[in-house]
């Protein structure tokens, strides 16, 4: 479960064009308030906590798409820092946002709150956020975040972030060689790792 937290950025094993990618803005966020069931009994995030959830999201994600590496590094948990070291952060950035270019279109799925779960590394308070986005060189992309707010009034740190994808180029390569149904299957199989996500209704362009 997401909200069981390991603590780093998730990846998803790069094959090829296939792999994952930071990115930038979030649109349309929803309004339903989605608590899970280990959550803190009748607690509900603040209309503050849920509008700055988004923009934590939307800051971090648009510092990395912009380049602007050490303010996205900053946003990060002190254990997301241990387990990945700024130079690491930077390369695999630079790579991965080399390969998917600009972002085109990003919409917010769902948002999913709990308050001190059993199962966390720390009490407070996570957010996860799905998304579905699309880029210059990658239709096919969905992802979530997980930020922590240890209490209320604080910021909001990145914990966890997980990104699939599979890049034009390859996506055009496995339709020519095989099949689009044998596409679609990949994809399916990577979207599977996107709560919330519906790969069979997603249309790329």
């Amino acid at each position: 479960m997401r909200l069981g937290f390991a603590v780093l950025i998730a990846a998803a094993s790069e094959i090829a064009g296939i792999g994952c990618v930071q990115a930038q803005r979030a649109s349309n966020a929803p309004s339903v308030i989605n608590i899970t069931s280990d959550s803190a009994p009748g607690w509900l995030p603040s209309e503050r906590q849920r509008q700055d959830v988004i923009k934590s999201a939307s800051d971090y994600l648009s510092a990395l798409d912009e380049g602007r590496y050490e303010g996205a590094y900053a946003m990060m948990s002190e254990g997301n820092k241990r387990a990945v070291p700024f130079q690491q952060f930077v390369d695999r950035s630079e790579k991965l946002h080399a390969r998917s270019g600009p972002l085109k279109q990003r919409s917010i799925l769902k948002v999913t709150w709990t308050k001190d779960p059993a199962a966390a590394p720390l009490p407070g308070i996570y957010a996860a956020i799905d998304v579905a986005s699309r880029y210059e060189k990658v239709d096919r992309h969905c992802g979530y975040i997980v930020l922590y707010q240890k209490n209320d009034g604080d910021n909001f740190q990145v914990m966890r972030q997980e990104s699939n994808f599979i890049d034009n180029a390859m996506a055009q390569k496995i339709e020519q060689e095989k099949s689009r149904a044998e596409l679609d299957k990949v994809w399916a199989a990577l979207a599977a790792n996107c709560p919330n996500y519906d790969a069979g209704s997603a249309k790329p362009q």
